[in-house]
């Protein structure tokens, strides 16, 4: 779901919940509790999700005898993510607005692969030896995606930031519809206990690294072996 049509669901339980005020200054009907209101609205009508679109690059010198290739790899992809609300829990303390999610998941990634692009350093691929290293880096970008998928729902606070401030625009919006004197929103959002899947190996260049929209996710030691890096900041836009 877009940020366009996140606001649109919002738009709709608004005037839902204003709707419900109108009936009952009409009908003369007895109160219902807004809490229950407000819990059946985003139950059955709102899932908050997030998309965010990111660019991978990295050098890779795989070990061929007598080749010493180098490829520049660059490719886009969208990274999906979702927090159920029929599970989130509600409760009003005196004029507070307690409200806890469940653990934010992460969908499927979007790797369009033929819009990569795969530069050499030497020859233009003419070579079938040339052709299967193309290939193999091809292979990488969807299981690179869903780990950078899960790598960024465990390490990127500026991930589970976005959600909160969502959630609580959100229920700003449908306490004011209803009436429900509340001067604070306090979102819980656990943290997701999701194993990290594995990252496959980049054979990333001495002294390199392999980086999203700019940040490193990951680089080459000393010892050749690849090590993963937490991001010191939120993942960027590309």
């Amino acid at each position: 779901m877009t940020l366009r049509n996140v606001v649109a669901v919002c738009a709709a339980l608004l005037l839902g919940a204003l709707g419900y005020r109108l009936y009952l200054a009409r009908s003369g009907a007895a109160a219902v509790d807004p809490l229950l209101v407000m819990v059946t609205q985003m139950r059955t009508r709102a899932i908050l999700e997030h998309e965010r679109e990111i660019t991978v690059w990295y050098r890779s010198c795989p070990e061929v005898p007598g080749v010493n290739p180098q490829v520049l790899v660059i490719w886009p992809g969208k990274l999906s993510y979702e927090i159920d609300l029929a599970a989130t829990r509600l409760e009003l303390r005196g004029d507070v607005l307690y409200a806890t999610t469940p653990p934010i998941r992460a969908d499927e990634p979007a790797v369009p692969t033929e819009l990569g692009e795969y530069v050499a350093s030497s020859s233009v691929w003419t070579l079938p030896s040339d052709q299967q290293l193309v290939l193999d880096e091809m292979r990488k970008a969807s299981p690179l995606a869903r780990h950078l998928s899960v790598y960024y729902l465990r390490h990127d606070a500026g991930l589970v930031q976005r959600f909160r401030d969502e959630l609580e625009s959100f229920l700003r919006g449908l306490t004011g519809a209803l009436g429900v004197p509340v001067k604070r929103i306090e979102v819980q959002i656990p943290a997701s206990d999701v194993v990290i899947p594995a990252r496959p190996s980049l054979s990333l260049c001495s002294g390199s690294s392999a980086l999203a929209n700019g940040a490193p996710f990951a680089r080459r030691l000393a010892d050749g072996s690849e090590a993963g890096v937490n991001p010191s900041r939120p993942l960027a836009p590309p």
